[in-house]
């Protein structure tokens, strides 16, 4: 399957947009039935795969939620490929999943040199990393925020908020990871591919708490 993977990502290179769908509630102030036609390359994280089943790929972090949403996957996902870091558990994934691989302090010249390698302590950063791995002129993040909206954590249609996860704690960790995978990109990139500039990043949430990114789009910019 990794292979397959590898031959998949070299066959997609250079795409014009490349669409992230994370699960911050804001995803449910929008209007996303354009990004239904398949046509477009959106990459799921977590239980987005739900509302875009036809997504090219539905990444995930964490063991636990493979275990959790597994059968779900199974049945509703019609993508072409199912991503995850097995966090959390040295357990094997099935041949259904391809299997990526942390970048850590010890391994980071391996950022963007080899396909089954990603950045992150979060979905959403790995899920970015990962769709780097293409070379597109745009990524675009849907439902990035770092922040509660009206009470709630997170946008997905079954999903609540959990009174016991310090959320704010965890979204700091998370946005600090994402300043230095910046930090780490400015001099990888350059190493790996010299004559091609990175993506240009845009985050569809003028809210958002991941204030890295341009936010002066909308969806419409990009269809």
């Amino acid at each position: 399957m990794t292979s397959h993977f590898y031959q998949y990502i070299q066959d997609h290179k250079f795409l014009d947009t490349i669409f992230i769908i994370g699960g911050g509630p804001s995803i449910k102030t929008m209007n996303l039935e354009a990004l239904r036609n398949r046509k477009h390359f959106i990459i799921c994280c977590n239980q987005a795969f739900e509302m875009f089943p036809h997504a090219q790929i539905a990444h995930h972090s964490d063991y636990g939620w493979w275990i959790k949403y597994q059968s779900l996957l199974e049945t509703q996902f019609k993508g072409h490929f199912i991503t995850g870091c097995g966090l959390g558990n040295t357990q094997d994934y099935p041949e259904t999943v391809v299997r990526m691989q942390f970048i850590h302090h010890t391994n980071q010249d391996q950022l963007f040199r080899t396909t089954d390698y990603v950045y992150g302590n979060n979905c959403g950063l790995q899920a970015l990393s990962l769709a780097h791995l293409f070379q597109p002129k745009n990524i675009v993040l849907i439902g990035f925020d770092f922040k509660s909206l009206n009470g709630q954590s997170h946008g997905y249609e079954k999903s609540a908020t959990d009174p016991s996860i310090n959320y704010p704690h965890f979204w700091n960790m998370f946005l600090k990871s994402f300043k230095a995978f910046e930090r780490l990109k400015r001099t990888q990139w350059q190493a790996i591919h010299p004559t091609h500039n990175p993506p240009q990043i845009w985050n569809l949430n003028p809210d958002s708490a991941l204030t890295l990114y341009d936010t002066n789009k909308t969806l419409e910019d990009f269809l």
